[in-house]
C-alpha cells in the first residue's frame, strides 16, 4: 500500500509543483501477493483534475519469468496546497469525464456523512482495539503533516492486529476501502486508530477503523477519517481457514454490520470489474 501511495505522490508532486496532501482513497485492492524474488512494477496515471485536486489511478504488476500479472490497483485523489496547507490552484488541467465527476460527487457525499458520525467504536463494538502512537518528524513532510504512506502503514498494522487477535492466527490484507480525510494529522499529534470487527465470513473478515488526531497539549480530539480493511485468515500453509462468526451486541453494531455487508458486495463487484478492465 505504501509503495502505491508513494508512486501516486511522486506523480502528484510533478503535477502540483509543490506541496500536496492525500484527500481521499476510493479503494486499494491487493489481488496477488508479491513474494521474495518477484519483480514489482508500479504505474501511476492521472485520470482527472479540478481546480486544486487530481485523481490518480495506480496499478501494481508482478513479473515472474516472462509473465506479468495485475497484483494491485488503487484510486486516490490528492490536493495541491500552499505553505499554510490551504488548497491552491493547479496550472495543469486534465479534463474530467462524466464518470470522474460522478466519483468526485460521491467523495463529497461520503465526506459529509462521516464528518458528522461522532460515535467511537470503543463505545459500542463487540471486538475492538485501540492503537495509539505519537507522530514524530520522521513520519511527515516538510509541511508538518503526517505522510499518507506512513499513515496507511500504521493503519494496516493496527487493523491486522485486530484481525489476528479476533481470528486467533495469521491474516493477510485483501483490500482497503474508501477513506476521505477531514483534517490532517500534524507532527506532534497523538494518532489514535480504533479498529473494530464489523463483518465475518467463513474465512474473511472486515475491520472498520476510525482515525483520530489528538492534541496532547489541549486534549482536543479530531476525527481524521474512517475506513474499512478486508482480511483473509490463513493457516501455516497460507491457505484460508475458518473463523468465528461475529454476533452484533447491540442495535448500533447491527446497523454497522448490515451496512458493511452491502458495501462489501459493492467492493467485490468493483474488484472484479477492475481485474477485467486493467492489464499490465
Amino acid at each position: 500500500m505504501s509503495w502505491m501511495i508513494d508512486s501516486a505522490g511522486i506523480l502528484m508532486s510533478s503535477i502540483s509543483q509543490g506541496n500536496y496532501l492525500l484527500a481521499s482513497v476510493d479503494y486499494i485492492y491487493l489481488f496477488k501477493p508479491a513474494r521474495l524474488g518477484d519483480i514489482l512494477r508500479i504505474v501511476a496515471l492521472p485520470k482527472a483534475s479540478w481546480k486544486s485536486s487530481v485523481e490518480i489511478e495506480v496499478k501494481g504488476c508482478i513479473k515472474r519469468g516472462e509473465k506479468e500479472e495485475l497484483a494491485s490497483a488503487a484510486l486516490m485523489t490528492y490536493v495541491a496546497v500552499d505553505e499554510n496547507n490551504k488548497p491552491r490552484k493547479l496550472e495543469i488541467k486534465i479534463p474530467a469525464d462524466t464518470e470522474a465527476n460522478i466519483r468526485k460527487e460521491k467523495r463529497m457525499e461520503r465526506k459529509k456523512r462521516i464528518s458528522v458520525d461522532y460515535d467511537e467504536p470503543l463505545k459500542y463494538a463487540s471486538f475492538v482495539k485501540s492503537y495509539i502512537r505519537t507522530i514524530y518528524p520522521e513520519h511527515g513532510f516538510g509541511n508538518g503533516i503526517l505522510y499518507a504512506g506512513k499513515m496507511y502503514t500504521m493503519l494496516d498494522e493496527a487493523l491486522a492486529i485486530v484481525a489476528k487477535l479476533y481470528s486467533k492466527g495469521n491474516t493477510f490484507t485483501a483490500s482497503a476501502g474508501s477513506a476521505d480525510f477531514i483534517t490532517p494529522v500534524r507532527i506532534g499529534d497523538i494518532l489514535e486508530i480504533q479498529g473494530a470487527v464489523q463483518y465475518t465470513g467463513n474465512t474473511s473478515l472486515d475491520v472498520g477503523a476510525k482515525v483520530y488526531a489528538i492534541n496532547h497539549f489541549t486534549s482536543e480530539k479530531r476525527l481524521v477519517t474512517s475506513t474499512t480493511f478486508s482480511f483473509v485468515a490463513i493457516d501455516e500453509n497460507g491457505k484460508p481457514r475458518n473463523i468465528p462468526k461475529l454476533i452484533p451486541a447491540n442495535d448500533k453494531e447491527k446497523v454497522i454490520v448490515d451496512n458493511d455487508l452491502k458495501e462489501r458486495e459493492e467492493r467485490i463487484k468493483l474488484s472484479k470489474k477492475i481485474q477485467e478492465e486493467l492489464t499490465c
